[in-house]
């Protein structure tokens, strides 16, 4: 299968996130999104620069000054569904950004995500087949009689709070994820 121009912009994008760097000139601006602006954004997440991600993802998204809010929350829920940006450095290897920024205690970009932009808090990585609620879940079981199970529990209470949805409830619900086999599919696998 021959990667289309849109794929290959989107894995620019993944890569330039993550804090890569020169970005072709065609990449700039896919389905009105300016990519190269999230350069190095998981490095301002992680040092909870707030303005300066705040300002990438606006920038990113296309926000123009005259957009209303609906217009704003419209470019940023749409960044983060087809764009979501993708961090190493943590226990998921190429995570998405949410799952990184509760990995660093990053409360102040969960917020915004879920309050500003109306991330997509479904999506599934490729890498770990789970969503941002699974990947909390699983760090409550594992930091279970620890002071960071507090800390975990409170991100599953703000992300549930926020509409965020296990991969099975997700699934139950309808939701697919094109490439990436459903939970019957992997659980007939492992029957077989």
């Amino acid at each position: 299968m021959p990667i289309t121009r849109h794929a290959l912009a989107a894995s620019l994008a993944l890569i330039m996130a993550a804090g890569g760097s020169a970005t072709p000139v065609w990449a700039q601006d896919v389905s009105g999104f300016r990519l190269e602006a999230l350069n190095g954004i998981c490095s301002d997440v992680r040092t909870e620069n707030y303005q300066r991600y705040q300002n990438k993802i606006v920038e990113a998204a296309g926000v123009q000054s005259g957009d209303t809010e609906a217009e704003r929350r419209a470019r940023t829920a749409a960044l983060f569904s087809q764009f979501m940006p993708h961090c190493e450095g943590f226990n998921v290897r190429r995570g998405n950004i949410l799952k990184y920024a509760v990995n660093q205690n990053a409360s102040a970009f969960i917020y915004a995500a879920i309050n500003d932009w109306d991330a997509d808090l479904d999506q599934v990585d490729a890498a770990d087949g789970r969503t941002v609620l699974d990947y909390v879940i699983n760090e409550i079981v594992k930091n279970r009689g620890t002071s960071q199970e507090a800390v975990f529990d409170l991100y599953r209470a703000v992300l549930v709070r926020g509409g965020a949805r296990t991969r099975a409830q997700a699934e139950a619900e309808g939701r697919t994820y094109p490439g990436i086999p459903s939970i019957a599919e992997l659980a007939a696998q492992v029957r077989q």
